[in-house]
């Protein structure tokens, strides 16, 4: 599915067993870029998730989002009763590290959003080659249990509906509105997306591993989100060795796109100081 956002360009793309995945990768900062930033969406999303960042950081640093295989535009993988289960550790962040490897990144920062931010924190557990030097994760856990997280699954389906139909009646035409509608479009048309997703998370859990992500974190949270609750991500906080946490206020599970101006502000006090630990190595 092309997501129609206007702006968006034809997407490169590279192979992955067989796959064709595509991507973005922006850099509109000349000889004074800072440290890339490689973004990473959730479950049923595409890269099309992060174009209020994209759009912000491009003038600073290179700025890369990838679809997931079966995600935006990349190609599926096959299906059927013989058909490989999604993964997190071994699919989508192998996937990942297929990107990183086939752009050459050296120094690079990982943001990852919800079932992105198991693919990012799985991606710096498997010890791939080239590691990034801090990482970002929004509204994720170490353990994505759907059986857990179902009723809060419900309640933000239902706070989306109802955002999404404010929008229509106060006819509201701003990027982050056609954002959301795209989201939920994509993930109509695709269920079958979206449940491959759910299964990959279901059997998601690095709880006892968690401690061994020894890099800069920042984790940034919306307050109100009602799928990954604030207590599981200060759990997560309180395992990870060198991370900070950032709430956003009147925002639940996508706050880079219900608050955009407060999480880009947010990162950017991040990337920045990533920028400096880097030029001082």
């Amino acid at each position: 599915m092309r997501h129609r956002l206007l702006g968006v360009p034809d997407m490169p793309t590279f192979e992955y067993q067989g796959l064709t995945i595509y991507y973005r990768d922006v850099r509109e900062c000349g000889n004074s870029c800072g440290v890339p930033v490689v973004f990473v969406h959730g479950a049923g999303s595409s890269h099309a998730i992060w174009t209020l960042q994209i759009n912000e950081f491009k003038q600073t640093r290179r700025v890369i989002a990838l679809d997931l295989s079966g995600h935006g535009q990349s190609e599926a993988p096959p299906q059927g009763p013989d058909a490989e289960e999604a993964s997190i550790e071994n699919g989508y962040a192998r996937e990942l590290e297929a990107l990183i490897e086939h752009l050459g990144l050296d120094r690079f920062v990982l943001v990852g959003h919800s079932m992105g931010g198991g693919v990012v924190m799985a991606y710096v557990l498997n010890r791939p080659a080239r590691m990034p030097v801090a990482i970002a994760l929004v509204d994720t856990s170490a353990d994505l249990d759907l059986s857990r997280l179902a009723p809060g699954l419900l309640i933000e389906t239902v706070e989306t509906y109802l955002t999404l139909i404010r929008g229509e009646v106060t006819n509201e035409d701003s990027l982050a509105h056609r954002i959301l509608v795209e989201e939920e479009e994509a993930k109509r048309a695709r269920p079958e997306m979206v449940q491959r997703d759910l299964r990959a998370c279901d059997r998601f859990d690095i709880t006892d591993r968690v401690e061994e992500i020894d890099i800069p974190t920042f984790v940034i949270h919306g307050e109100d989100d009602d799928i990954i609750r604030l207590g599981v991500a200060e759990d997560l906080v309180r395992r990870l060795p060198r991370a900070d946490i950032a709430l956003i206020r009147d925002a639940d599970h996508c706050p880079m796109v219900q608050q955009p101006k407060e999480f880009n502000r947010l990162l950017r006090k991040f990337l920045e100081w990533v920028d400096r630990q880097v030029s001082e190595s």
